[in-house]
């Protein structure tokens, strides 16, 4: 596997099939809350600086996976830069041995060398991601609920 930065652009197109597959197996409420990429915000914030995305792509350049960060100033540490992780994902196919690790030791490294102090992630239940944050030396530190309001 390659793993490198790359914009928006260079991904896009071949990034919507893995993107639904993705949807598809994490997801909630899919029958009341379609997939609709907001691209344009999205752009916005590459162009900003504030978006790092990197790709998992196979031996013949197909992308197998993907990590998303969106990067700032915390809210409320400002002076500290924050990624905060929007998305990730790596095909089912390509989920063997130390996949995984590599990719978020590749987008560690990433995020190091633009001055990144601290990184936030999340995983769903339904897909239970911890020992692979313990194996990265990742602290859990909160949960996240959800609610479809007015249910």
């Amino acid at each position: 596997m390659r793993f490198a930065v790359e914009s928006l652009a260079q991904c896009w197109d071949q990034g919507q099939a893995l993107l639904e597959l993705h949807w598809r197996e994490i997801a909630l409420h899919q029958d009341l809350i379609p997939l609709a990429v907001d691209r344009e915000s999205y752009q916005q914030m590459e162009r900003a600086g504030q978006l790092q995305l990197v790709t998992m792509r196979d031996d013949e350049g197909i992308l197998r996976g993907y990590h998303v960060s969106l990067i700032r100033p915390h809210l409320h540490y400002r002076t500290s830069l924050t990624a905060f992780t929007d998305v990730f994902y790596i095909h089912p196919d390509f989920r063997k041995g130390a996949t995984g690790t590599q990719l978020f030791r590749y987008v560690e490294s990433q995020l190091q060398a633009r001055g990144v102090q601290r990184m936030y992630a999340t995983c769903k239940l339904s897909l239970d991601l911890r020992p692979l944050f313990k194996r990265l030396r990742w602290t859990m530190i909160e949960y996240v609920f959800t609610k479809l309001v007015g249910a």
